[in-house]
């Protein structure tokens, strides 16, 4: 069954906080949805998936080790289904479809669903044409989001996602929203601010319904 996001309370994908011990207490606290913060689908394609007998996790370490420390491996991703089972959402940068069903396809079987960040403005998520720089290129991004509904997201029964931000007017807007939901998404999330602006803003809901 596909995960419906409306309504949900739900740990929105933070950088660097929505780690494994987030997560955890987030779900203890109530929440319905968990996200992990963003993975750059190029990091995930060096990825190397384990069972981690001792903690009952799922891990997911670089296969280039760490540059610091010779023999030893950089833990990029961390789940335990125990709790997170249906309840996790991956969310991945990505500017190619291509790349990014490759992505996808190497961690849908330990998350409950694909979200592409199409709505961070920061330089470590917009660089190479990723996160809010997709809001730019509404062609590139309507195809990676058909890309991955159509390989990943039905042939594991999963959603796929986006977010994105609130672009100029309403009626840019609005037209950006009806192109992305015709890619077959299962849900949308709105960040009710421009590109431009950051979180000491008042978020702009005048044409947005809030449920």
């Amino acid at each position: 069954m596909v995960i419906n996001y409306t309504g949900k309370f739900v740990l929105a994908p933070m950088v660097r906080i929505g780690e494994l011990p987030t997560r955890l207490l987030a779900l203890q606290y109530g929440a319905q949805l968990v996200w992990t913060p963003e993975l750059i689908d190029k990091k995930i394609l060096t990825l190397e998936r384990s069972v981690n007998t001792t903690l009952n996790t799922i891990d997911y370490c670089s296969k280039k080790g760490n540059k610091k420390i010779p023999g030893v491996t950089d833990l990029v991703f961390r789940t335990f289904p125990e709790m997170e089972r249906g309840k996790l959402i991956l969310q991945m940068g990505t500017a190619d479809p291509e790349i990014a069903v490759q992505a996808a396809s190497i961690v849908i079987q330990d998350v409950d669903g694909i979200d592409i960040n199409a709505g961070c403005p920061k330089h470590f998520s917009i660089h190479s044409g990723m996160g809010a720089a997709l809001l730019k290129t509404p062609e590139l991004l309507c195809s990676i989001l058909k890309k991955l509904v159509d390989e990943v997201g039905k042939p594991n029964g999963k959603p796929i996602s986006v977010k994105i931000r609130i672009l100029e007017d309403e009626k840019s807007t609005l037209e950006l929203v009806e192109k992305l939901c015709l890619t077959g998404i299962s849900n949308l999330t709105m960040h009710c601010r421009r590109r431009e602006m950051r979180n000491r803003e008042a978020p702009i809901r005048d044409y947005i319904v809030v449920l």
